[in-house]
C-alpha cells in the first residue's frame, strides 16, 4: 500500500476523525475566550472532554489505534488544556509560573514521544491528570462564579499540578529503561 493510501486510511477511521475535529475547535475556542463569551467555552471543554473518551474508547475496542491517532490525540488535548489556561492565566486566575511549568512538562514530554516508535502511552496517572485538569476548567468557566465552585476549581487545577509532574517523573522512568 502506498503511503498517501496508508495516510488516508489513518485519517477516515473514525476515531481520528473525531480527534481533527476536536483540533478544528481550537478555533471557536479561542475566539470565545477572546470575546469573554465563556458559557460557549464551557461547552466547547465539556465536548471536548467527552469526545477525547469516545475516540479513545472507539479506538481501543475496534482496535483502530493509528500512529496519527497517537501523535494527534495527546497533541489535541494539550491544545484544549493549554489555551483555556493561558487565557486563565491573562486574566490573573492561575499564576503564569504553574503553567511555564507545565508547558516545559508537555515540550519535555512530547519530545520523549517522538523519540519512542510507539510513542509513550498515557499512563493511568496521567488520565486522572487530564481529567482533573477538564474538571477544573470546567469549573472555572461556570457561568456561576460562587466561591464554593472557583474554590473548587482552584483545587482541581493545584491538584492536576501536582500530578503534572508526578506523571513526568512516571513518563522519565519509563524512557529510562527503554534505553
Amino acid at each position: 500500500m502506498s503511503k498517501k493510501k496508508a495516510l488516508r486510511k489513518e485519517i477516515a477511521n473514525i476515531p481520528n476523525i473525531i480527534t481533527i475535529s476536536r483540533l478544528l475547535l481550537a478555533f471557536p475556542l479561542i475566539y470565545f475566550l477572546e470575546t469573554k463569551r465563556l458559557f460557549p467555552v464551557l461547552i466547547l471543554i465539556i465536548f471536548a472532554g467527552i469526545s477525547d473518551y469516545i475516540d479513545g474508547f472507539i479506538a481501543r475496542k475496534l482496535k483502530l489505534k493509528t500512529r496519527l491517532g497517537s501523535i494527534l490525540d495527546p497533541l489535541s488535548d494539550k491544545i484544549f488544556l493549554l489555551i483555556p489556561l493561558l487565557w486563565l492565566c491573562k486574566n490573573n486566575i492561575v499564576p503564569f509560573w504553574s503553567l511555564s511549568l507545565i508547558l516545559f512538562r508537555e515540550l519535555i514530554i512530547s519530545s520523549l514521544r517522538a523519540t519512542v516508535k510507539d510513542g509513550l502511552p498515557a499512563s493511568a496517572l496521567g488520565k486522572y491528570k487530564t481529567f482533573f485538569f477538564f474538571v477544573s476548567l470546567c469549573l472555572f468557566f461556570l457561568p456561576l462564579k460562587i466561591n464554593f465552585i472557583m474554590n473548587m476549581a482552584i483545587i482541581f487545577y493545584w491538584l492536576s499540578f501536582l500530578l503534572t509532574f508526578l506523571t513526568f517523573i512516571d513518563y522519565l522512568r519509563i524512557k529510562k529503561n527503554s534505553i
